[in-house]
């Protein structure tokens, strides 16, 4: 007697488990293009016509010196890091995100500070309705206004050069650190070198993403708060506490999920860091769109992305 026929593997559960990780991986791609290019528009000047006008209004009294503040705060971040370095030797990897937010935090409650205060000007002085039939559209608008706020006195090329030295100086001590750690071990397997590898990748990425993402999400937030807030709320102060609160929860809440989960990891925490900031910045852009009224065909964000390019390559034409 034959022995019964394999019975065919039904694949339709993995099929769909494919398709699904797919399509997460295809708009995760996509959100992380999107704030790429954000962060490309925002850091250039704004040639919108409304852009001459604001800046004449930020330029009004006396305004703080952000390089300044910002150089005065890295010294003082700096004796910090060297203490807990001291302290916690190559433990203080762990602090890495927790220490650049730290270095981002004055300057982005500045930034968030100006974006506010220009929208407010815009909506005391009855520009506010108006806004929306300025071309191309009220979300173009408020980015011409996050760009006048961060391209003053070439805040974002003087910071993108103290970023640069920083990773740099950071970068260096965490080679030289894993080059002592490795030395003091007998031996030491491949897949323990290839973790430490990774980890030290992840720790690159982070040094690199953080400032573009907390500048993005700075941004976001104030124009969140000053299209959403109420009409009597200081939109500069909800702005900046919501910020603070977004940047704590974006460091404590990866360590906590995987302390819960029982695996903690260096690489495992920047991965979930740096996602959890994508998706915040994701959120946030979806809400402007709605308030925008824009929520319909052109919330995709691979669509934002090429009207981002599009405006960026008529800057340059002209």
């Amino acid at each position: 007697m034959r022995g019964a026929a394999p019975r065919p593997i039904n694949s339709a559960p993995h099929r769909r488990i494919s398709i699904w990780a797919k399509q997460a991986l295809g708009a995760a791609w996509a959100h992380v293009c999107l704030r790429t290019a954000l962060w490309r528009a925002l850091s250039r000047d704004s040639r919108h016509p409304l852009a001459p006008h604001l800046g004449r209004k930020l330029r009004q009294g006396k305004p703080l010196s952000l390089l300044k503040v910002s150089l005065a705060h890295c010294l003082t971040l700096a004796c910090l890091a060297t203490w807990l370095f001291s302290a916690l030797a190559e433990d203080v990897v762990w602090a890495l995100p927790l220490l650049l937010m730290l270095f981002s935090a004055p300057y982005c409650a500045i930034w968030i500070a100006r974006v506010s205060q220009l929208m407010s000007r815009q909506r005391v002085g009855g520009a506010r309705d108006q806004i929306g039939l300025i071309p191309p559209g009220p979300v173009f608008v408020h980015l011409t206004i996050c760009k006048v706020a961060l391209n003053q006195d070439d805040a974002v090329a003087w910071l993108a050069l103290l970023r640069r030295v920083l990773a740099f100086t950071v970068m260096t001590v965490l080679l030289l650190t894993m080059c002592l750690v490795m030395s003091l071990l007998r031996e030491t397997s491949a897949v323990a070198l290839g973790a430490l590898l990774l980890d030290l990748c992840l720790a690159a990425a982070v040094m690199v993403l953080e400032h573009s993402q907390s500048t993005v999400l700075a941004c976001l937030v104030a124009v969140t708060a000053a299209t959403r807030a109420g009409a009597y709320a200081d939109k500069a102060s909800v702005a900046i506490g919501a910020f603070f609160g977004l940047q704590a929860a974006s460091y404590a809440l990866p360590l906590a999920a995987l302390s819960l989960l029982g695996e903690i990891s260096v690489g495992a925490a920047f991965a979930l860091f740096l996602l959890l900031r994508e998706l915040l910045v994701a959120a946030l852009w979806r809400l402007i769109l709605e308030e925008a009224g824009e929520g319909g065909s052109r919330c995709g964000p691979a669509a934002w992305r090429e009207s981002l390019l599009a405006e960026e390559s008529h800057r340059r034409a002209h």
